[in-house]
């Protein structure tokens, strides 16, 4: 996709795993699903950035997954979207959807065709940590510090203990 930014249609969680719909991927994804029907496995790294405008006063998340293949899908998510965004914490786990015709009307079920084209995502929780932390540590001479103060406590509040039992930031 080259970097270019793209945005969830809809975010809902399932019993063990959060899920995002986004259309704009469906052409990319299904290469990846392809490959992953031809037995092969398909690699992916994730990162999670804060994309800072300071002119416009606008804050963006950014969910960046960088494929074994070098392509990027980055996912966008406004400020509108943190507090969803916050629950991901509660979750390891990612189902990526390309359509919406792949869950039902209660957004509670996903269709047995989900699994063909969908990506499941591990190792979310992880990247929200680092997030928490960008957050916390964002210089105040960005004058977005109360923006960065309510991210940092939304993702604080949902995020489990860490190994000593403290919080991050």
């Amino acid at each position: 996709m080259g970097g270019a930014i793209i945005y969830p249609e809809i975010i809902g969680t399932l019993a063990d795993s959060i899920f995002l719909v986004v259309p704009a991927i469906k052409k990319e994804m299904a290469q990846y699903a392809e490959r992953r029907a031809m037995g092969e496995e398909v690699e992916y790294h994730l990162e999670w950035n804060l994309i800072i405008n300071k002119t416009l006063e606008i804050c963006l998340i950014t969910m960046d997954i960088v494929w074994d293949d070098e392509n990027m899908t980055v996912i966008g998510f406004t400020s509108k979207s943190w507090e969803q965004l916050a629950q991901f914490m509660l979750y390891r786990n990612l189902i990526l959807l390309p359509d919406r015709g792949l869950i039902g009307d209660d957004k509670q079920l996903i269709s047995p065709l989900a699994a063909q084209e969908g990506f499941l995502l591990k190792g979310l929780d992880k990247g929200l940590k680092n997030l928490a932390n960008k957050a916390a540590n964002i210089p105040p001479d960005l004058n977005v510090r109360g923006m960065m103060s309510y991210l940092s406590n939304m993702l604080n509040f949902n995020r489990k203990v860490i190994e000593y039992g403290h919080y991050l930031s």
